[in-house]
């Protein structure tokens, strides 16, 4: 089946001929949603929204859609999704640099594609009405989640949508294009339920469908080709860094095409986002390979190979930034340099930052060599105070969810690598205010984690200092003293990350203290090695409770060299920080 083919049979779904819209849209003579008082369309433009007066007996299908017949009120329950997914999910998912596939390619596909209408629609009820747990899908009880009309909407077109599809793939007839369009979604969808293993299950199934329609298309259409490489691709590849961060390895079959990471040159934002994405995979996947050496092979320096390769990453890093600065003096100099691309570009040089400190440390396991990077992190949080005007919506708000790269990973990062407290607390607390989900995951877990190691470090870091000189009032005050909100918001933009602190800083977390590699498990999954049932049963929790396994040099006051222990803490996602969500 062809992308560009139609059956008339579903179309009027989707887009039913109508006489009740509102003057403004008939002026513009664009398609009315016909929501009363005021249509999505105008609203969501600024515009003034009238309505023809009609006679009593006219029943609306807007204005009175619960006196209507069930079949009616669904029919209209579905048309308002859709008016609300195009007005104003879509932009917010995809970001404004994919707005062409989630406003253009992904309806159009809709007109002859039911199952992608369905998910079209749910994925717009989850968005308008959103009910954001902190705590994982896994590890709910019933009743954390209501079920209200939105939601039971949703999750009665979602199941159809699967169905849907499920039954295609049955009969041999699904096309594979819409079948990874199909994907794409569905990953929407469970995501935004913060399913993060469902949507990573589909993100793989996904990449075997790319793989088999590349073989497809390779003599096929060159319009389905270039939708495949340059539009679809990027967004699995994007996913792929969210894959990555959580310990698992994107699929590095889709990064054939890297030729944009070695460009000099950049001709817009949406380019130089393709390529530091494209380093946000290659370097965090050198990173862990140093790592592994370095433990297994207990030595302080790496091989040869390791040291090319860091170089030509470096080199990359380094041509990035240079094309990124030419790129920004142009569009500055021209004008072009909107409210959103300044936090588009804000974001990206985050990511610069955080690649930057990853291959400055990836040479050795000490977690002291990060405190060289304060002034890379703490232009982190700077940019990242900058970047939500890229994301935020007309009534000032993050939308709930985002398929795009946001400040979520960057801030992250700085959360467990750098023990200045305000500035690690500056990144907390911008990472509680980004989109409720990024990718696959929600930014509460990613804060929690946060919050919970630098409460530990924090916590040994006080005791060993009563041990040695009694209680430290001044250096509790310095970490716990609040941040003002004008800290954490830069007063304009500036395309060089490499400026003086903002934030006043305190002493530096102890080395003795820090705590090491982390992972999460579950007891239900099994436990990692090293780790016994003690360990658990002491904590007194359920067998779904999400634990962090940690390592940090046992404290000594011989001044012998310290052993590594091994502790097991339980995640409490339902224990929100006061500036959370």
């Amino acid at each position: 089946m062809s992308i560009h083919s139609d059956h008339s049979n579903h179309r009027s779904r989707v887009l039913p001929r109508s006489r009740l819209g509102c003057k403004t849209c008939k002026i513009r003579r664009v398609k009315c949603g016909e929501e009363k008082p005021s249509c999505v369309r105008c609203t969501s433009t600024g515009r003034k929204c009238d309505f023809e007066v009609r006679p009593s007996s006219t029943i609306s299908v807007i204005a009175n859609p619960l006196s209507l017949s069930p079949n009616t009120n669904t029919v209209w329950r579905e048309r308002r999704a859709f008016a609300y997914y195009f007005e104003c999910a879509a932009s917010s998912i995809g970001g404004g640099l994919d707005i062409d596939f989630w406003r253009t390619v992904v309806p159009q596909v809709c007109r002859y594609e039911p199952a992608v209408w369905d998910a079209i629609i749910t994925i717009s009820a989850l968005f308008e009405c959103p009910q954001q747990s902190p705590v994982p899908v896994l590890q709910r009880r019933d009743n954390i989640i209501s079920l209200t009309k939105n939601r039971q909407d949703a999750l009665r077109w979602y199941s159809r949508s699967v169905s849907a599809v499920r039954q295609r793939i049955e009969q041999g007839s699904v096309d594979v294009f819409v079948g990874l369009i199909s994907c794409v979604l569905f990953i929407c969808i469970e995501a935004i339920e913060g399913n993060a293993d469902g949507a990573m299950q589909l993100y793989y199934q996904g990449v075997q469908l790319i793989n088999a329609l590349r073989l497809q298309i390779a003599s096929g259409a060159a319009s389905k080709a270039s939708l495949l490489e340059d539009t679809i691709i990027p967004i699995f590849i994007r996913l792929g860094t969210f894959a990555l961060a959580s310990g698992g390895a994107p699929v590095t079959a889709l990064l054939r095409a890297s030729e944009h990471a070695l460009t000099e040159q950049f001709d817009s934002l949406k380019s130089a986002r393709e390529a530091i994405v494209l380093l946000s995979i290659e370097i965090p996947l050198f990173e862990r390979s140093c790592s592994k050496h370095l433990l297994q092979a207990q030595a302080p320096h790496l091989p040869e190979e390791l040291n090319t390769e860091l170089f030509t990453l470096v080199t990359r890093l380094r041509n990035w930034r240079t094309a990124f600065d030419k790129l920004m003096t142009v569009l500055r100099a021209r004008h072009l340099l909107s409210l959103q691309g300044i936090g588009t570009s804000a974001l990206l040089l985050s990511y610069h930052e955080m690649l930057h400190v990853m291959l400055g440390t990836c040479t050795s396991l000490s977690l002291m060599q990060f405190d060289a990077y304060l002034p890379n992190f703490q232009n982190i949080v700077e940019q990242s105070a900058i970047a939500p005007k890229a994301s935020v919506r007309s009534d000032g708000t993050q939308p709930p969810f985002t398929f795009d790269v946001n400040i979520g990973l960057p801030l992250w990062f700085t959360s467990l690598r750098c023990r200045e407290p305000r500035t690690r607390r500056a990144a907390l607390a911008l990472l509680r205010q980004a989109p409720f989900v990024q990718g696959f995951y929600q930014c509460s877990i990613w804060a929690t984690v946060g919050q919970t190691i630098m409460d530990l470090e924090e916590s040994y870091a006080m005791a060993m200092n009563a041990a040695h000189n009694g209680p430290d009032c001044g250096l509790l005050e310095s970490i716990n003293k609040p941040i003002p909100s004008s800290e954490l918001a830069a007063s304009s933009y500036s395309a060089h990350a490499d400026m003086g602190p903002r934030i006043p800083t305190a002493p530096f977390i102890p080395e003795e203290v820090r705590i090491g590699p982390i992972s999460a498990f579950r007891p239900m999954d099994g436990l990692p090695p090293g780790t016994t049932e003690a360990d658990i049963a002491k904590w007194n929790r359920g067998p779904d409770q999400f634990f962090l396994r940690i390592s940090r040099k046992q404290h000594c006051l011989t001044g012998n060299a310290c052993p590594m222990v091994y502790e097991c803490v339980p995640l409490d996602f339902d224990q929100i920080h006061p500036g959370g969500y």
